[in-house]
């Protein structure tokens, strides 16, 4: 008991003579609030894409996330590396979008069939496995087009010159 009155009489002393250091507390929680709004500004605009693909086609984060870095692994596969650098530029955490993308087996799925098919199963597997990376997140297939159109756009509007073609020749064996 007489330990529970020190301890109050501690507690209401140190109480009593904050008002005076409050202003640290006072700085902490502004430099905190400006911090977090910091944080929020560039993650809203690092995933205004994320944000609109999944407000126009009503899909999770993750399933944005990892529809737009499968479209974008197929385009690294397709274009040099030379283009594929100029595209990425354009595209904001293009490298967390690419490891959105879920793992695939390789034997499994329509990219596992055309990986056993030779020459001919190797042009068309890039384009197989985002519809399986798609099948995997819960896309529907039809949602390829709709996706690739709003990347599209908003490389247009975006993007660096010309950002938006890379895209385009990058998915041509999905187009």
């Amino acid at each position: 008991m007489k330990h529970t009155f020190t301890l109050s009489i501690l507690i209401s002393a140190c109480l009593l003579a904050t008002p005076a250091s409050a202003g640290w507390l006072d700085n902490l929680a502004g430099t905190q609030a400006k911090t977090e709004k910091a944080t929020t500004a560039t993650v809203t605009q690092s995933n205004e894409l994320v944000g609109s693909v999944m407000s126009q086609l009503g899909l999770s984060q993750a399933q944005a996330e990892g529809g737009l870095g499968s479209l974008l692994g197929l385009a690294q596969s397709s274009l040099g590396t030379n283009d594929y650098t100029k595209l990425a530029a354009s595209i904001p955490n293009a490298d967390s979008l690419l490891a959105a993308v879920p793992k695939l087996d390789g034997n499994s799925g329509v990219s596992g069939l055309l990986s056993k098919a030779g020459n001919i199963g190797s042009s068309l597997q890039g384009s197989a496995m985002v519809l399986d990376a798609f099948e995997k997140l819960g896309i529907s297939k039809e949602l390829a087009m709709p996706m690739i159109n709003i990347a599209k756009s908003y490389l247009e509007t975006n993007g660096a010159e010309g950002s938006s073609d890379l895209l385009m020749k990058g998915l041509n064996a999905l187009l």
